[in-house]
């Protein structure tokens, strides 16, 4: 764990693949393990939505004495895209703010994570995208995945592009694994593994209790240790759990 990345993008092969969940489990088991962590939100969207936002729920996870300011420097009331949340709120993302407040909690920690909106193809400006901020930023990416059918082709899709742009892929996620699995969902982290040549890094379970926008951890700080693998701070033997599939 001593050398593992200390600037780490979450990111998933979607939108609401559950990027959140992992960003608060990672953060709260590096925390444990002695580390000083924070996590940012460079653009949240939806905050006239009901209940918590994004950033505020892994903050309750973790604790922080950080303001919601320093943590998500951009907030837009709708819930789209932030080109699209900012555009319709007569604002233009200035990305040199977004690396400001990267650089200010860099400074006084010693693990920032980032939790991206959507995918990394999601446009922050109409010529910079969510990946290009992870080349600017030095980010490895921690993808956040589906476990169930049709996965397979969005992770690929996924793992390829960051490829392509260069970036450092750090390993998988599965998010929200089921307790009684499909055939599809029980063959699925093994093709993962072998399609991608990539780690799995956690696969946390589905638990009903978690719910972001309630503010609700569940069993979220229990499970995270199990859920995730020595390099996160956890115990979870990714072939273990494979062979138990």
């Amino acid at each position: 764990m001593s050398n593992f990345p200390k600037r780490i993008l979450i990111t998933g092969t979607d939108t609401g693949v559950g990027k959140t969940v992992v960003s608060a489990a990672i953060a709260w088991n590096l925390k444990q393990s002695g580390k000083r962590v924070a996590v940012m939100k460079p653009v949240q969207t939806g905050t006239d939505e009901d209940g918590l936002m994004d950033i505020e729920f892994v903050q309750k996870v973790i604790g922080t004495d950080c303001s919601v300011e320093e943590v998500c420097p951009y907030r837009f009331h709708l819930p789209l895209a932030p080109l699209v949340a900012a555009d319709l709120a007569g604002e233009i993302i200035d990305i040199n703010k977004i690396k400001s407040a990267f650089y200010g909690l860099s400074s006084r920690h010693d693990i920032v994570i980032v939790e991206g909106s959507g995918g990394l193809l999601v446009p922050i400006t109409e010529t910079y995208f969510m990946s290009d901020l992870a080349i600017d930023l030095g980010l490895g990416l921690i993808i956040v995945i589906r476990p169930s059918l049709g996965t397979l082709n969005h992770t690929l899709l996924t793992v390829e592009y960051a490829r392509s742009r260069g970036l450092k892929i750090l390993g998988i996620v599965i998010n929200n694994f089921p307790d009684n699995p499909t055939l599809a969902e029980r063959m699925n982290p093994e093709l993962l593994l072998k399609l991608t040549g990539e780690r799995i890094l956690g696969v946390i379970h589905h638990d009903p209790e978690i719910r972001v926008e309630e503010g609700n951890i569940g069993n979220l700080i229990r499970i995270s240790k199990s859920a995730l693998t020595y390099d996160l701070g956890g115990t979870l033997i990714v072939e273990d759990f494979i062979t138990r599939l």
